[in-house]
């Protein structure tokens, strides 16, 4: 049976930052215009923040139906589900907010380190509802890998605008973005600013890579460091939630305590009857 919650479990974030891949819905206001589903599957795209708020890297695509959708109204839904293990889906409802390239919010989110080629914008969602529900119809499936295609396709785009002394190539990425990123299908505004952004677009080499994950221990929280104004890195946040590898160790230290103090009660009752 399918369950409703006001934000998202604390169990249920290790399982969400684990898949290697999910979908964002959404659609304009006009009901003769197109809704738009679209995979993300670059590893450590998605980042909790806290119980309400979650945003993902958004990289450059042949069109931008979401930032064109987010503009209009903000509704957004996000999907994931379980290929493996047993069967889950969970869809995470919410108002997103666009913060391109080279704006404050998208600096704070996604430093230099942790940038992928093409990165346009981090899409930002606060979260009203979390619905989860069996998944019973989506059939196994092995994950092998991550395509490299996309990054190595804006990587060149990219090096083409640091090649370029007006920063601002004819095959570049900011180009790119004046072509295929200004308009949704149905002719809404999409990109706003980065296409004008002074600064040329780049990356470390191994965020080149699709199948890198950020730094170590702090991958899921994606650079972020909660701090007593319950803000991350400068990006309002509320409670945060802590990344899948420290719950998943904190579990296991539960675990462990719980089990000690198992054997040292069985003991002390084994004793005392034996007493009596």
């Amino acid at each position: 049976m399918g369950k409703f919650y006001e934000s998202i479990p604390p169990e249920l974030v290790p399982w969400l930052l684990k898949q290697e891949v999910f979908w964002v819905a959404s659609a304009p206001l006009n009901p003769e215009g197109h809704v738009n589903v679209s995979p993300k599957g670059v590893r450590d795209s998605f980042h909790v923040l806290s119980p309400t708020r979650v945003w993902y890297q958004d990289l450059s695509g042949s069109g931008v139906e979401t930032i064109s959708h987010l503009r209009e109204n903000g509704r957004i839904t996000l999907m994931f589900n379980a290929f493996e293990g047993p069967p889950r889906i969970v869809r995470l409802f919410g108002t997103g907010s666009v913060h391109e390239y080279g704006s404050a919010e998208y600096d704070a989110l996604i430093p230099p380190e942790d940038r992928r080629p093409g990165s346009r914008a981090a899409i930002v969602i606060d979260v009203h509802k979390v619905g989860t529900s069996c998944g019973y119809a989506v059939p196994y499936y092995e994950f092998k890998g991550h395509r490299q295609a996309l990054l190595d396709f804006f990587d060149k785009r990219e090096r083409a605008d640091q090649a370029d002394p007006g920063a601002h190539a004819e095959k570049g990425l900011k180009a790119y973005w004046e072509e295929k990123n200004m308009r949704s299908i149905d002719g809404l505004p999409g990109m706003a600013h980065a296409p004008r952004v002074e600064r040329t677009p780049d990356c470390r080499d191994e965020m080149r890579r699709a199948n890198t994950p950020l730094r170590g221990d702090e991958a899921s929280n994606a650079n972020g460091h909660a701090n007593g104004s319950g803000k991350v890195n400068g990006v309002g946040a509320g409670v945060f939630v802590k990344s899948a590898p420290r719950l998943e160790r904190q579990r296991v230290q539960e675990w462990a305590v719980a089990f000690a103090l198992g054997l040292a009660v069985a003991a002390v009752y084994v004793q005392v009857a034996h007493i009596l």
